[in-house]
């Protein structure tokens, strides 16, 4: 008998592990497909140029010395994100392939983890694969799909759901595994919070779904006080982890711009999230404008962004490829939920998910509370900052498609429509990830003509001298070009190998001073920088012309005779962490 029982749990096993590996491709599939078409042909785009050129420069080349070269106040609360990125210059140095491939297989890897999180928690395999699905397709957080300085933030959600995961493993392991689950919960955990800031809220959640994984399962196969055992130690370390982590942050950041105290700054805080009157270019969290982005635009607005792409942006490839990816996904999931012998997930089922997911979607920015330092949009680089509350978005709108496919008269209706609008977002995810990829691809190839210009007009660059380049748009689309005090000075500083060098752009916030040029970059919570005239270059992209700027007077004259409004005229109208809007 007890032959036969080891028997029939090998089989079991077996049978288990040939489904998470078939779920496995499929996911794996989803994700290749959707940046096969792109990935090779991205760059580096702002705050890129910058690390690029500290690292370059840096006279010590090894991991160590790199991660030194960058490690600053500024910076200093994120260690992991500068491990993470010395780590991939010291791998790859100025050549950007690898830095978006790693950045893909670690997006793959936190969609796994997402789906063996789900299948851990007990969900129907339907369930558990389509909420992974549908957020490794969501364009909420296109941004760090493309950006080498959001990189960080993929990785911190990957670590979240491998924290996660060995938690829930944990709670059912002998005695021996316990801690060797604990440990790597740990490091996890440690490695998501210093990476980036957003998931950390999201780990305070864990220990309530740890609780409901532990009355899960079946006390004849683990006795209760075991369980409960394990499952108040777990939660505890936790919890003491996120706190410290919060409070080393709290203590090293210099973003949070609290002059007059932390508890102050909350409540201000607090009061714009429920103001009524936010506009789009305002800054700071906000429930209305968090709705509108991700619940509308990208919601309900998600016909009007697709139109917008067949008839604007009109690609072969990528529609043809688009057909390939819903047609498979419709296959693959509507195969899934008739292998089941379960009907589909109840109405009421489906409406905790969509309340599970609003909760998960306000602690994705729970952590915003503290800072007026957020911008919401649905295409430019400040979307980076919603890859916590997307996860909360996927499950709330598979719970909200599940939700009205209940109301069908038959389960194989449910199951069909089901797929269907699933397999619908996926696609519309897809196209609009794929379009917007098409501007960081164009800006990319627009910062090497501009750079190449550069270094045919001035082969050398006396040390400390500043260069303002005119005649280039700051923008493409959501995509950057160059903008500011630190992306074209730090391409320079690169190719010229000097740290000395300054560079910026003309743009209508450039204003001529008696001592210099000044400049800033958003608002009153960025940066603003003086340029003296002293070793002052503006350099005019279209006319190939180079003018020394030796003071006021000279400036005014520039100008007035070249650029009168300070602003290339064909530039389209954009903002700073917003780009141009596209749809």
């Amino acid at each position: 008998m007890k032959i036969k029982m080891n028997f029939n749990q090998r089989t079991v096993l077996f049978k288990n592990l040939n489904v998470t590996l078939q779920d496995f491709l499929f996911l794996s599939l989803v994700v290749v497909f959707s940046l096969i078409l792109y990935v090779w042909h991205l760059g580096f785009y702002s705050d890129d140029w910058s690390f690029l050129g500290y690292f370059s420069l840096s006279q010590d080349q090894s991991l160590i010395g790199l991660f030194r070269s960058v490690y600053s106040p500024h910076v200093q609360m994120r260690p992991v994100q500068i491990l993470y990125l010395a780590g991939l210059y010291w791998l790859f140095g100025s050549h950007p392939l690898g830095y978006h491939l790693v950045n893909a297989a670690v997006l793959l890897s936190g969609i796994l983890l997402f789906y063996l999180v789900l299948r851990e928690l007990g969900q129907s395999r339907l369930l558990a694969l389509t909420v992974p699905v549908v957020y490794a397709l969501l364009p909420h957080y296109s941004t760090n799909r493309f950006w080498v300085a959001s990189f960080q933030i993929t990785l911190s959600m990957t670590l979240y759901f491998l924290s996660l995961y060995s938690d829930l493993r944990g709670i059912q392991a002998r005695e021996p595994l316990v801690w060797s689950w604990k440990v790597l919960s740990i490091i996890s955990l440690l490695g998501s919070g210093l990476a980036y800031e957003i998931f950390l809220p999201l780990f305070l959640l864990n220990p309530l779904v740890v609780w409901y994984r532990s009355r899960q399962l079946d006390s004849s196969s683990l006795k209760k006080p075991l369980v409960w055992w394990k499952f108040s130690v777990l939660s505890g370390i936790n919890i003491l982890l996120v706190i410290q982590t919060l409070l080393f942050k709290a203590q090293t950041t210099t973003r949070m711009g609290n002059k007059a105290g932390l508890m102050q700054q909350m409540l201000r805080v607090a009061k714009n999230a429920v103001s009524l009157k936010y506009d789009k270019y305002d800054y700071g969290l906000n429930i209305k404008q968090a709705i509108t982005v991700h619940y509308g635009d990208y919601g309900l607005g998600l016909p009007h962004a697709v139109c917008r792409i067949v008839w604007d942006y009109p690609n072969i490839g990528t529609f043809a490829l688009a057909g390939v990816l819903a047609l498979g996904i419709f296959k693959y999931l509507h195969f899934t939920a008739r292998q089941g012998k379960a009907q589909m997930p109840s109405r009421t089922h489906m409406l905790r998910y969509i309340i599970l997911g609003l909760v998960v979607f306000g602690l994705g920015y729970m952590i915003f509370l503290t800072t007026f330092q957020l911008q919401f949009s649905s295409t430019g680089i400040a979307n980076r900052t919603a890859m916590a509350a997307a996860v909360g978005v996927a499950i709330s709108l598979v719970g909200g498609i599940g939700w009205v496919s209940t109301f069908l008269p038959s389960d194989r209706l449910r199951r069909s429509l089901f797929c269907i609008l699933v397999s619908l977002l996926c696609t519309s995810g897809f196209l609009i990830n794929n379009t917007l990829a098409s501007f960081w691809i164009t800006a990319y190839r627009q910062e090497q003509a501009v750079l190449a210009d550069i270094r045919r007009q001035f082969p050398t660059l006396p040390a400390g001298s500043t260069l303002i380049l005119d005649g280039v748009c700051p923008y493409v689309g959501p995509a950057i070009i160059f903008e500011s005090s630190w992306d074209l000075a730090g391409a320079l500083m690169m190719f010229y190998r000097d740290y000395t060098l300054k560079a910026d752009i003309v743009t209508p916030n450039l204003k001529v001073k008696g001592d210099g040029l000044s400049t800033s970059l958003y608002g009153i919570y960025g940066a603003k920088e003086n340029y003296p005239y002293e070793k002052l270059f503006i350099y005019h992209f279209d006319r190939k012309t180079t003018h020394q700027i030796t003071d006021a007077k000279s400036a005014y004259y520039y100008f007035q005779t070249f650029n009168t409004n300070q602003h290339n005229t064909s530039c389209p109208e954009g903002h700073a962490g917003l780009g141009v809007p596209v749809f």
